[in-house]
């Protein structure tokens, strides 16, 4: 239930945020999140493995940091970037304005939401806090985490954000393959 409410907040604070700034802003909000979150997921394997002899004791944490830090200096880069060429507020007719606003904050809220949801499988949690499917999914049902994946598969494959020869998640197991890790942090199955 906590990463469902998680995950909801995540999409109503990012999705009012990026609503507030004014159709464009928001549009450039939404291709910032969009670059960040991808390059992160597909490149925090390789920067994980490239930081483990450095930081043994945290070996566990790795990949979740690798995939956070990628975002926010990925991020931070492309907002300062596109906050200098978009110093000007664009005006649009007033009932696209509205309406362009609210759904680019839900796209932006729903994207940032998905790249949390797949972060969270990444971070040595207790095994039942992480919804696993048949049984449950995130955010109610939504499942964030699976639409993510399907993205940075895709993308990382043949898209711009390719690590050379090392497509992302190539046996598509991530999601039991990190659940299985969780498992044998906690020391087993959890209770029924």
């Amino acid at each position: 239930m906590y990463v469902n409410l998680a995950l909801l907040a995540v999409l109503v604070v990012v999705g009012v945020a990026s609503a507030r700034g004014g159709l464009l802003q928001g549009m450039a909000m939404f291709f910032n999140v969009l670059v960040a979150a991808s390059f992160a997921t597909a490149w925090c394997g390789p920067l994980a493995e490239f930081l483990r002899p450095f930081f043994e004791p945290y070996a566990n944490f790795l990949e979740v940091a690798a995939a956070w830090l990628l975002f926010t200096l990925i991020l931070a880069v492309l907002a300062t970037a596109t906050s200098q060429l978009l110093k000007a507020k664009v005006p649009f007719v007033r009932p696209v304005e509205l309406a362009g606003r609210v759904l680019v904050g839900l796209v932006t809220g729903w994207t940032a939401a998905e790249f949390t949801a797949l972060t969270i499988h990444t971070a040595p949690l207790m095994s039942d806090v992480v919804p696993m499917p048949p049984q449950r999914s995130m955010l109610f049902g939504l499942k964030p985490d699976r639409c993510w994946l399907w993205w940075v598969r895709g993308s990382s494959r043949n898209g711009p954000f390719a690590v050379p020869g090392q497509p992302f998640d190539p046996e598509k197991d991530f999601i039991e393959r990190h659940a299985a890790w969780r498992e044998e942090l906690s020391g087993g199955p959890p209770p029924r």
